[in-house]
């Protein structure tokens, strides 16, 4: 009984301490959903689909962020590009562009692959649904989640482990750059360090 009270009283003593130290940081519980915390801009929720500056489609349907995509979230069918009136500015285009919601491990690696930076992710996280269909995004939501985070012009895809700020929106070259490095770098055997390797690998280039 005497411990049963001494646990409660202490109980309440952790609880009221927490209290006055949020007071006096002013920190309080988010009333969600009339107040809402402000996300980072690296957030990664829902995917969007960009377009170059005059409008035509950035996505040549090359499917490497389905194929690498690993819980198979997103479907995609190619088509080749009219020459009369040109959707892209590739030989090919996507016809069809879909993304599931409910599959989706927002990891951010469809953004890592593409190399026409035509997938962005965006910060819509409210996807609670009462119907499932609703999270099987086809390619004109993709498009308007775009339009509705980033507005018309184009946004860079931040995800890009070889794209550094100032070249976004440019073809993405560093890859293969750094990799003719790289091997420039170990044909000498002298100069091999797998610790300066690691080094080399993870720095911001």
């Amino acid at each position: 009984m005497i411990k049963g009270i001494f646990a409660i009283i202490r109980g309440m003593g952790i609880t009221f301490k927490h209290m006055l130290m949020n007071i006096a940081t002013n920190r309080f519980t988010v009333q969600y959903p009339k107040q809402k915390r402000v996300l980072p801009d690296r957030a990664r929720w829902a995917l969007s689909l960009q377009w170059h500056e005059d409008l035509t489609e950035r996505c040549v349907g090359c499917q490497l962020c389905a194929a690498i995509c690993p819980s198979e979230a997103i479907y995609i069918e190619g088509a080749v590009n009219p020459l009369d009136k040109p959707i892209g500015k590739g030989e090919r285009y996507a016809m069809t562009w879909i993304w599931d919601a409910t599959r989706c491990l927002y990891c951010g690696f469809c953004v890592e692959a593409c190399p026409e930076e035509a997938i962005v992710m965006t910060k819509i996280y409210e996807l609670a649904t009462d119907r499932r269909e609703d999270l099987i995004w086809h390619k004109a939501r993709l498009y308007e989640a775009k339009r509705e985070q980033f507005g018309e012009k184009p946004t860079p895809a931040w995800m890009g482990f070889y794209r550094r700020a100032k070249d976004m929106g440019k073809p993405v070259e560093l890859a293969r750059i750094w990799h003719e490095q790289e091997e420039e770098y170990y044909k000498d055997s002298k100069k091999f360090n797998m610790s300066d390797r690691y080094k080399r690998f993870l720095r911001e280039l």
